[in-house]
């Protein structure tokens, strides 16, 4: 059986009391505006007054309280919670009383004083793409002056905002800032700013960005503590990039999705410092030449030889999408990356030959496949370190898998079990692999959309996998009905388990 659940730590439980709190106030606040809004507009502007003043009292309580806190706990959760608020008292303040032009004015500048309530200067992380309000989205820019000291900033990946041009004017404030992400929308403007007064910069996304070009290099350079820049699908052209590449001396990044190949021709310098690659290339050996030291390669839509990425000697992690392994001969790649690799994950993928991965992939830590197609010939082979280190295992809907399913009970160190649309996969199945001692060491198991399971499999695991603290999905198991899960949530929470179950 598993676990009971610790007992709450006093302190965790003062967070989140205190966190409740903070909500509560922002809800009692747009609940007595909106009530006083339809009693008169009277009514309205003095209700407003007194939520200001609350807001005022309520900064400084949260002021007074341990930076540490504050800025790791209680101020990001409110600020999720009062976007939450305000964007739906936004959406339902409109009524007959409250509806003079001036009256806008009033609305947005009480929202403004709600949201600076939780806003402090103490404040690392900003995400204003947390919210899909355009009315919430502006207030937060408008408002980054109360927390100048951020260091991550990350904005909505949309184009032609209302409000870019206040955005530009308060970059000067951010002088603190090392992580910026701005995909779709980002512009000329915003990278001239930023290169001017964020030079503390260390990450930097404008994916998709058109309006970021060949004019942005000159002040992308100037971030010279830059260590990973995605200017992919910009229009940054090739000979840009090159020159980025060429002129960031403490780069780890190269994210093209395009060719690469252009880019790494007649490179000034071969780039030791880069440690992940992401996209497309012709040339492996190009690629190898250039970036020798890569450790993380993400490869999409490959038709050629990549036997050179053999060469590598580092690589511990490999993310295939759209492709062929026979076409591509990827054998003659994992042959030589098996000894290294600890994470493999591949979407979309023709000809997976398992024998392969087992044989070679000695150290392997991490498998995803997905959406593709295995072949295994099914052999016994207890004793490769390839099922002693495996801990994490996610396959879901791919075909031509007949017998690999046989060999799940040698995953005998398996933490994380997930499978979607395994008609495999039953109770008699899991029965078989339990009584030969396998899943020991679950601690998630999460089967969906397989064959024939039922409450049967729920409590076989409960009682052989004494570790498992994650359960699911198990509402898509054709013998669990409403009633059954129910019941046992029911049994989970009576009984304080340490176990989250995902229905």
């Amino acid at each position: 059986m598993n676990r009971r659940k610790d007992p709450p730590r006093l302190q965790d439980m003062a967070y989140q009391k205190f966190c409740l709190m903070v909500r509560g106030a922002g809800v009692n606040w747009t609940h007595r505006l909106r009530s006083a809004a339809v009693i008169s507009r009277s009514s309205w502007l003095q209700e407003i007054k007194s939520v200001e003043e609350e807001c005022v009292v309520v900064r400084a309580n949260l002021a007074s309280l341990p930076v540490p806190l504050i800025s790791e706990f209680i101020v990001p959760e409110s600020i999720e919670e009062f976007t939450e608020i305000l964007e739906i008292y936004d959406n339902n303040i409109n009524t007959p009383r409250v509806s003079r032009p001036e009256d806008g004015k009033i609305h947005r500048d009480v929202c403004t004083h709600m949201l600076k309530a939780v806003l402090l200067p103490c404040m690392s992380r900003c995400s204003i793409e947390s919210t899909d309000s355009d009315f919430v989205r502006e207030l937060l820019i408008e408002l980054l002056f109360v927390i100048p000291n951020i260091k991550v900033l990350v904005m909505p990946s949309v184009q032609d905002l209302n409000y870019m041009q206040l955005f530009v004017e308060r970059i000067q404030i951010l002088t603190n800032l090392q992580e910026f992400y701005f995909h779709v929308g980002c512009t000329r403007e915003i990278i001239v700013e930023l290169s001017k007064y964020c030079r503390h910069m260390k990450h930097l996304s404008v994916q998709d960005s058109r309006l970021v070009d060949d004019c942005c290099v000159e002040h992308l350079l100037k971030f010279r503590q830059l260590c990973s820049l995605n200017v992919a699908d910009t229009s940054v052209s090739n000979i840009g990039y090159r020159i980025l590449l060429s002129g960031l001396p403490e780069i780890q990044n190269v994210v093209w999705l395009d060719i690469i190949d252009p880019v790494l021709m007649n490179l000034s310098t071969i780039l030791t410092s880069v440690r992940t690659f992401t996209g497309k290339f012709s040339d492996a050996e190009l690629l190898v030449r250039n970036c020798p030291n890569l450790t993380e390669v993400k490869l999409a839509s490959l038709t050629q030889d990549v036997s050179g990425l053999g060469e590598l000697r580092c690589v511990t992690d490999i993310l295939m999408l759209l492709t062929s392994c026979t076409a591509i001969r990827f054998r003659n790649v994992i042959s030589r990356l098996g000894q290294t690799l600890t994470r493999l994950e591949m979407y979309q993928v023709m000809n997976i030959n398992m024998d392969d991965l087992i044989n070679y992939c000695i150290v392997l830590n991490t498998l995803v496949i997905s959406y593709c197609h295995i072949t295994y010939r099914e052999t016994r082979y207890r004793k490769l370190p390839h099922f002693q280190n495996l801990t994490e295992l996610r396959l879901r809907h791919n075909w031509g898998h007949s017998g690999f399913t046989f060999v799940f009970h040698l995953y005998v160190n398996l933490n994380i079990l997930n499978i979607l649309g395994m008609e495999e996969v039953t109770d008699e199945y899991i029965g078989e692999i339990v009584t030969v001692g396998g899943f020991r060491n679950l601690t998630e198991f999460i089967v969906d959309h397989c064959g024939y399971l039922s409450m049967e499999t729920v409590w076989l695991l409960m009682n052989s996998c004494p570790h498992l603290t994650l359960l699911g999905n198990i509402s898509s198991w054709p013998g669990v009905q409403n009633g059954d899960w129910m019941t046992f949530l029911n049994f989970v929470k009576v009984n304080n388990l340490s176990l989250t179950v995902y229905c």
